[in-house]
């Protein structure tokens, strides 16, 4: 094996005991089997605030009515419940634009997506270890059936690093 062939080899090693030890989480597909399924691809930072975007695709053969905010679990590392606090709108986390918008009614078509959000901040102020949510499961509304929020980021994986604050934000389905 030439020189470049090595090399290439021991990169691609690299690369993946890289990724082995990220703790990611699989990106294949999300099952489809509810006509629903939950997909974040997005987490905004800055300072301390964190935003995720997240999204309901109707995956099915008919039209999905949708109103009120959609309903949390958060897990930790080994799928154990997280003591958080799920809030309606931003919970006074912070002031953004639309998050605490009233919910409306909305239908999504087949192939189509409605919008979501979840808020919180990172601060870490307790001599407890902090609280990170590696794991979410969500239902449309109360009700409803509860899936997993899958990542559809090159990562392949959740991160709602809460700290001590115990606090989630969730902002009501919309579409833009």
């Amino acid at each position: 094996m030439r020189s470049g062939g090595r090399i290439l080899v021991v990169f691609a090693a690299l690369v993946g005991l890289v990724a082995c030890g990220t703790g990611a989480q699989a990106t294949e597909t999300p099952s489809c089997d509810t006509g629903l399924r939950f997909v974040t691809n997005v987490t905004d930072a800055a300072m301390g605030l964190r935003v995720m975007s997240v999204e309901a695709v109707n995956c099915g053969v008919e039209p999905l009515q949708l109103n009120g905010y959609p309903q949390v679990k958060l897990f930790g590392e080994e799928r154990e419940p997280l003591d958080v606090e799920i809030l309606d709108g931003s919970g006074g986390i912070a002031s953004l634009e639309g998050f605490d918008d009233a919910p409306q009614p909305i239908t999504v078509q087949p192939g189509e997506r409605a919008k979501s959000a979840f808020v919180w901040r990172n601060t870490h102020a307790s001599v407890d270890p902090p609280q990170v949510g590696k794991y979410v499961d969500m239902a449309a509304a109360p009700g409803g059936t509860w899936q997993p929020l899958v990542a559809t980021t090159p990562e392949g994986r959740i991160l709602v690093d809460l700290g001590s604050t115990g606090r989630l934000g969730v902002r009501a389905w919309y579409r833009q």
